[in-house]
């Protein structure tokens, strides 16, 4: 039977395969000492001083049938060992309402997640280094490890958390750019043949062969077609991060102060938390949460929580702004 030629596709599919599934182990040297006396002790027996002499062809048998029982005890060696498993690298998070996944499954490296067109498509991920990455619409991604996602598609967000508790970084690799973050929040967007980086936070450094460029917390990078690449300055909350807020995992409140509250509500947004004044800061840091937000959008929790402990906010010019119900006029800048 011929062989069908296989396309670069199909090789490509191959190598990714291959490489996911690493080198076997080399068999322990026990065995292979094993696998040589035998061999030796069969080789002296037929061929040794005290042997009768033969004919060179049959001499050539036995060295023939001496390498083939060294070959059965390997490849009897390689059989018998388990298969090398696949190295888990996330887990699912948060799923849309229609999205095909179940909450809680582990991912292993080299799987392929695509997001459907629809909102309820949208998926989270919590990767094992502790990292928060989301999937927008339409989005195609390969975990290739813990630390590094293919992104072929669509749109891409990462959170490494906050500094006290920062999680290992996970660098994407779009188009001919591997894109490395330091301490950072951004997202990173694949269509119609441009790449388009957002930094919220921290910094992240693009490497590809025609070199190094970096951005910062407010920047964006586009990388058209044609390899030239665009900076510019970006706003770091507004309907661009709408879907990461919606994408969002909720906080567990409980036993948590209104201040941590604030500080996740402020990461989740990107809005600045203002704080109107030293009563409204002391409530902040005195009063305890209690319950669950889980059921609650991103939009709606702040009204929830915060009134439970007599609080109000607004939304002004990219904040979010704080202070005791009733006394909204009341602001001398504290925090």
């Amino acid at each position: 039977m011929s062989e069908r030629w296989r396309g670069p596709a199909e090789e490509d599919a191959v190598r990714k395969l291959l490489e996911d599934a690493g080198p076997r182990p080399a068999p322990p040297e026990d065995d292979f000492a094993a696998i040589r006396e035998t061999a030796q002790v069969e080789w002296s027996r037929r061929y040794g001083a005290g042997a009768k002499r033969r004919s060179p062809r049959l001499s050539w048998l036995g060295v023939a049938a001496a390498i083939v029982i060294a070959g059965i005890g390997l490849v009897w060696w390689t059989r018998a060992r388990p298969a090398a498993t696949a190295t888990p690298v996330a887990s699912i998070e948060r799923v849309g309402r229609a999205a095909p996944w179940k909450v809680g499954s582990t991912l292993v490296a080299g799987s392929v997640l695509a997001t459907d067109a629809g909102t309820p498509g949208r998926l989270t991920l919590r990767m094992r280094g502790g990292a928060s990455v989301r999937l927008d619409v339409g989005t195609e991604v390969r975990l290739a490890s813990a630390t590094v996602i293919e992104l072929h598609r669509g749109v891409l967000y990462v959170d490494s958390g906050m500094a006290q508790r920062r999680a290992e970084e996970v660098a994407v690799r779009a188009g001919e750019g591997l894109f490395r973050p330091a301490g950072t929040q951004f997202q990173l967007r694949v269509e119609d043949g441009e790449t388009t980086l957002r930094v919220r936070e921290g910094r992240v450094a693009m490497d590809r062969p025609q070199g190094s460029v970096a951005a910062s917390a407010g920047e964006e990078l586009v990388v058209r077609a044609s390899g030239g690449v665009v900076r510019r300055r970006v706003a770091v909350s507004g309907p661009d991060w709408d879907w990461v807020a919606e994408s969002a995992p909720m906080l567990a409140i409980e036993g948590v102060k209104a201040r941590e509250f604030l500080t996740w509500l402020g990461r989740e947004t990107g809005l600045r938390i203002e704080v109107a004044d030293a009563a409204t800061s002391a409530v902040a840091d005195s009063c305890v949460l209690h319950g669950s937000i889980d059921q609650l959008t991103l939009a709606d929790a702040p009204g929830v929580v915060l009134s439970s402990c007599g609080l109000g906010h607004r939304v002004s010019n990219g904040a979010l702004v704080v202070f005791v119900a009733g006394q909204e006029s009341r602001r001398d800048g504290g925090t």
